[in-house]
């Protein structure tokens, strides 16, 4: 009889320490679910944060900070490094007042807009304290993660890669990027470091793409573009003419058509005024363009666009015996058609006095 009473004893004691460690097991197995529930809700907050469609970024995503001052572009490089021309060894960096760059966020390209000061980070060579001193890719990005940071500012892309599919989108979005030196602080695509300083005044974007000697760097401070461009009025077109025989004009045409935009009229219009103020004038109107496109192509799209000229100021009163067009195309430029500024610079229109 005690046999049996300790049996059963026993076996109760078991069965419960059974049901005890499930009841453990079952808690723990229930606040593991509740964690990794929370990690990934966090990870999936942490992986949409900045995120904006069709490579756009919102700045307002940034926290604002309080401690950027001084004048552009704001900072001093590390002891032993230097500015230098982004084409040359030597010289400073390059200011424009309107500028683009594309930055990474994360691996995707977005673009942005304003003054920017573009340059190579090297060691200060000139300096002979520095002679023995090595480029260190490491020096470089922990001091602009640091001094960042203290700023306030953000770091949105940390030497990860450009995305699959992001080049070819790029390519189609805007396909001289590269060439138009947009992508001067990414243009190897590898080793992109991204930062954002937000204030309730301004932003500045700071990229910079490492290689094994020095660094690309890009600061760029948004801001809206403002078109200072005005027509040139009757009076000046007669100036040029009178000073020089000719007037070279930058008449606004619709992309790759011989149709004129609204302003493109206007400045139509003054040259028909300097035709009805000088009775005896006559003149050769000619069409110019950059070299984009095939030279057959530009010579008939430059024609067509002085015969649009023309027929605008017959229709305007002014008799077609006073008048001559002629397309030269892409022969002729005025600059090297080596950048977007000076390829608009060859777009043009001239006015010859016969």
């Amino acid at each position: 009889m005690k046999i049996k009473f300790l049996a059963a004893a026993i076996t109760f004691l078991l069965l419960f320490s059974c049901k005890k460690d499930e009841s453990k097991n079952s808690t723990i197995d229930s606040q593991t679910d509740t964690i990794t529930s929370e990690k990934t809700e966090t990870t999936s907050t942490e992986s949409k944060e900045n995120e904006a469609p069709n490579g756009t970024f919102d700045v307002n995503t940034i926290p604002v900070a309080g401690n950027l001052k001084g004048s552009f572009p704001y900072f001093k490089l590390p002891e032993g490094y230097t500015f230098t021309d982004p084409n040359k060894y030597h010289g400073a960096g390059v200011t424009k007042n309107i500028d683009m760059e594309y930055f990474y966020n994360h691996g995707t390209y977005f673009a942005e807009e304003g003054q920017s000061y573009k340059a190579v980070i090297r060691i200060d060579s000139d300096n002979a304290k520095f002679k023995d001193k090595e480029f260190s890719a490491l020096e470089i990005t922990r001091s602009f993660d640091e001094f960042i940071t203290n700023l306030g500012g953000k770091k949105i892309n940390n030497g990860e890669p450009i995305k699959s599919g992001e080049k070819d989108r790029l390519k189609t979005e805007a396909p001289n990027a590269f060439t138009d030196g947009y992508m001067h602080s990414c243009n190897n695509g590898d080793n992109v470091h991204t930062y954002v300083i937000r204030t309730r005044e301004k932003a500045v974007f700071v990229q910079f793409n490492l290689g094994s000697e020095n660094a690309n760097i890009t600061i760029l401070e948004p801001k809206a573009f403002v078109n200072t461009m005005s027509m040139l009025p009757a009076a000046e077109i007669k100036k040029q003419l009178d000073a020089t025989g000719k007037a070279v004009l930058y008449i606004n045409f619709d992309t790759d058509k011989a149709t004129l935009k609204p302003d493109g009229k206007q400045f139509v219009d003054e040259i028909k005024k300097l035709l009805q103020n000088d009775a005896a004038l006559k003149i050769s109107i000619e069409g110019y363009t950059d070299n984009t496109g095939t030279a057959a192509r530009n010579k008939q799209l430059s024609e067509q666009r002085a015969q649009t000229v023309m027929k605008e100021l017959i229709a305007g009163g002014i008799q077609a015996a006073r008048l001559t067009a002629k397309g030269f195309g892409s022969d002729k430029p005025l600059t090297a058609n080596d950048s977007e500024i000076n390829k608009a610079k060859n777009r043009r229109v001239e006015i010859i006095k016969i």
